[in-house]
């Protein structure tokens, strides 16, 4: 399962939350010697710590690749969505509750990387940041592990023994109002070996959102965008390259659009659509935002096939809960997912 993430907003904005520190370090080296890729154990350790009593509630956990990889000697690029996270252990100090399991928070189980995109480890926890005690100042910290992952395939033989990538990747933690707790930026290295076994027969399966269209903004300026509706629509925003059916679903991980002050407008003021151009032998369905894992498009392919596709937001017209909302840029979040049908 791939899952990727954009941000959609009504001309977002950020603040900054400092409360809880946010730091993070790495053991970021994986060799691959095998088309069946490879992974390191706990590669990844983050940390949110601080003192006194606090309640940060929805918070999230994000990384991103801010730049194509390319090998040290500049001859080769690997792509990001054949590097993945998953969650592997927690520890921490809270009172008076116990620290939450990764369960708890409502973690993925695998997190697959997207090139220019921003994808979150945490989408929206369903467990605080919180800390209640009766001790002045106590302290308080919570400590996740993630292992790294590069996903295996028949693509590792386009690249000599030896070949060696170097990433730089942003992790940034959220509060439930999009404000930036922390954000740090860790180096991993990938080392492709000698590789001597045979390559694997499998699925081809792979999904990119374009930059432009990686942070939607929709936005109202004028009588007829609330009279008429809004939209806003990014031309080849969505890639999916693929040699089996598929189908892509889209959920927001919050049921409301919030702003940095508070304000609220429900989610599914929000419209989306795919336009998918010439391509044939698929159906596509728009959707009305909501927290339900809703179907987008299902297709039908038994060769491998490159689909690009124009995402469209929209409003519908004389919308009371848009016309009567304040002034102001909301925000949430958008989980883009590809799977097999």
């Amino acid at each position: 399962m791939n899952k990727f993430i954009i941000i959609l907003s009504l001309s977002l904005s950020l603040s900054c939350f400092s409360q809880v520190a946010f730091t993070s370090n790495t053991n970021s080296y994986l060799q691959v010697t095998s088309y069946n890729g490879n992974s390191s154990s706990e590669a990844l350790t983050v940390k949110l710590a601080g003192n006194g009593n606090f309640n940060i509630t929805n918070w999230k956990l994000s990384t991103k690749i801010n730049q194509n990889i390319v090998s040290d000697d500049g001859k080769y690029t690997f792509d990001a969505n054949k590097i993945s996270f998953q969650p592997s252990t927690i520890t921490g100090q809270q009172s008076p509750l116990a620290t939450p399991s990764f369960a708890e928070i409502g973690a993925p189980l695998n997190v697959i990387l997207q090139q220019n995109a921003e994808v979150f480890l945490i989408p929206n926890s369903n467990s605080a940041l919180y800390n209640n005690s009766s001790q002045n100042n106590s302290y308080y910290f919570l400590q996740m592990k993630f292992n790294f992952t590069v996903i295996g395939g028949a693509y590792l033989g386009n690249f000599p023994a030896w070949t060696r990538f170097t990433i730089p990747m942003e992790f940034t933690t959220y509060n439930q109002s999009n404000g930036i707790i922390g954000r740090t930026t860790q180096t991993f290295q990938i080392h492709i070996g000698n590789i001597t076994d045979a390559p694997p027969a499998a699925d081809e399966m792979s999904m990119q959102i374009n930059f432009s269209a990686s942070k939607g903004v929709l936005e109202f300026k004028s009588i007829q965008d609330y009279s008429n509706g809004a939209s806003v629509t990014y031309t080849d925003g969505l890639s999916v390259k693929s040699n089996t059916n598929f189908q892509i679903k889209v959920h927001s991980t919050n049921n409301i659009l919030q702003s940095a002050t508070g304000n609220t407008i429900p989610i599914d003021v929000v419209n989306l659509t795919l336009l998918a151009g010439s391509n044939s032998n698929q159906r596509i369905t728009p959707i009305i935002l909501s927290t339900a894992n809703q179907v987008l498009v299902k297709t039908n392919t038994s060769t491998l096939t490159t689909y690009k596709y124009d995402i469209k937001y929209y409003t519908t017209g004389q919308d009371q809960r848009l016309i009567s909302a304040k002034s102001d840029d909301y925000a949430t979040t958008l989980v883009y997912e590809i799977t097999p049908q």
